[in-house]
């Protein structure tokens, strides 16, 4: 534990990194506020079409990472990363911060 704090920071929190990733997303949603209800409807339609597939992949593997799951619905590392912090801040997932093997 000592490590893992030493190797993201003192006080590091899965769910503040989470917390913090959909606020950017949300702040940058909001700058994109010019676009028409009809768009912003077909976006919110095919996000919550990806949160479900990427919440199926969950359920076959039980647990995934983020690399596999973006390598699973062909989306990148970024948006994957988004989806768990989303999928979590909404109750739907539990996320668990390991230390990557050098």
């Amino acid at each position: 534990m000592k490590m893992m704090q030493q190797m993201m920071g003192e006080g590091f929190s899965p769910m503040e990194m989470c917390r913090q990733m959909t606020q950017a997303v949300m702040r940058a949603s909001e700058t994109a506020a010019y676009a028409t209800p009809e768009l912003r409807g077909l976006f919110d339609s095919w996000l919550q079409e990806v949160e479900h597939e990427a919440l199926s992949v969950i359920g076959e593997t039980g647990e995934t990472g983020v690399a596999q799951l973006a390598e699973r619905l062909k989306i990148s590392f970024e948006s994957a990363a988004f989806l768990l912090c989303k999928l979590a801040q909404n109750g739907k997932i539990d996320i668990v911060a390991r230390v990557k093997p050098q």
